[in-house]
């Protein structure tokens, strides 16, 4: 991703577009603290787009495969 893209705040609807999520997750997130945001003076939020993509990105869930390679490393002695 360009640096300079990644240093431009998004409003809440440049966010939503760009995480696919709606407004109104957004704004519960930001309601319960879940997600990095700013809020400057002027009261209005803004996301860093480099930071909603490690949120995006933070949760991802194993493959079966992949558990199913972990658990036999672990069992035949050693871990991956």
């Amino acid at each position: 991703m360009n640096d300079i893209l990644l240093e431009k705040p998004l409003n809440i609807v440049e966010a939503a577009a760009f995480t696919g999520l709606s407004k109104n997750y957004l704004y519960n997130l930001v309601h319960m603290k879940r997600i990095p945001f700013y809020k400057p003076e002027n009261g209005k939020i803004y996301f860093k787009p480099k930071e909603l993509h490690d949120f995006i990105y933070r949760g991802r869930v194993s493959a079966d495969y992949e558990l199913k390679e972990k658990a036999e490393a672990i069992i035949n002695g050693g871990e991956k």
